[in-house]
């Protein structure tokens, strides 16, 4: 009997898809390490905005962070909050098996479809949650600008 051998390239189908479920699963859960390392890895918050004809109005769950931890940056068109939830370690003496807490550094940057006012942007923080209004810039008609034709 004889045998022959076939070289085969990895699918790039499958190399892509592994590479992919990894980013998620990174992503998802962070790096997930035997040791308590895990217990630093980035959070991300859940965000809800609500848009009317005079402004945005965005809600941002921020559990177990301090108002003093988050930094609120906005631009006409766009707001970047970024904030910490700290991991404080209240008993040395227990040894954490499993958390589902999160702790860590989050930034995230909303793009407004419509500029908004920066100097009527208000927030407030109250029961872990940051409040953020913003109004929206009125729109100007377009202005059409006739050119001589030389």
């Amino acid at each position: 009997m004889r045998f022959s051998l076939i070289k085969r390239e990895p699918s790039f189908f499958f190399e892509n898809m592994h590479q992919d479920l990894q980013r998620f699963l990174k992503d998802t859960f962070g790096d997930i390490e035997p040791s308590n390392a895990q217990i630093e890895r980035t959070f991300r918050p859940a965000v809800e905005i609500c848009e009317d004809k005079e402004g945005y109005s965005i809600k941002v769950e921020l559990p177990s962070v301090k108002k003093e931890d988050i930094t609120l940056a906005l631009t006409p068109e766009n707001v970047t909050i970024t904030a910490e939830a700290k991991y404080k370690n209240e008993e040395e003496k227990k040894d954490i098996k499993y958390s589902e807490f999160r702790y860590g550094k989050f930034s995230r940057n909303i793009y407004l479809e419509c500029p908004v006012k920066l100097d009527e942007a208000d927030s407030e923080f109250k029961e872990g949650v940051l409040y953020i209004n913003l109004k929206k810039v009125e729109p100007k008609g377009e202005e059409v600008k006739n050119i001589e034709i030389k």
